[in-house]
């Protein structure tokens, strides 16, 4: 592997683990904000709203314009369903995660996270290369869901 090659696969590690970070303070965040709000769903709203004015002030510093209609109509259904599986993250772990903690709420999302992830690259699913199931991701998915289980429960 070059150099360039290297310095990427690095930084791709490195966003991932912020990326899982983040995802561990999301919810205190929303839930903090829900906490102000009269109903959950006005935290959800605010907190896509500014979701939506960060990605909006991104496109434009950047000069990026939104797509041709066409290239959109023939996408398929499930395409379409990412802005609302955000939307029900946020909701539920905004309810959700204050009362599990957040080590709980984190190891349960990794939990059907790493389930339905083994399913979708063994049938090669929605986009994803087919890697299919082997006794070695599978003893991998096993003991992932092993500390999970003990996180749970310990």
């Amino acid at each position: 592997m070059d150099k360039s090659n290297l310095a990427l696969a690095w930084l791709s590690i490195l966003l991932a683990v912020a990326a899982g970070c983040a995802m561990a303070l999301q919810p205190a965040a929303n839930a903090r904000l829900a906490s102000r709000c009269e109903h959950p769903l006005q935290a959800s709203i605010i907190s896509f709203g500014t979701g939506l004015i960060a990605l909006l002030a991104v496109g434009w510093l950047f000069q990026i314009g939104f797509p041709h209609p066409s290239k959109l109509q023939t996408l398929p259904a499930w395409a379409w369903t990412g802005g609302l599986i955000g939307t029900y993250m946020v909701t539920v772990s905004l309810l959700v995660a204050p009362r599990l903690g957040a080590t709980r709420w984190i190891a349960l999302v990794l939990g059907g996270q790493i389930a339905l992830s083994l399913i979708l690259d063994h049938f090669g699913w929605v986009g994803f290369a087919q890697h299919p199931m082997s006794w070695l991701r599978l003893t991998g998915v096993l003991c992932l869901f092993s500390g999970v289980l003990l996180i749970l429960f310990y």
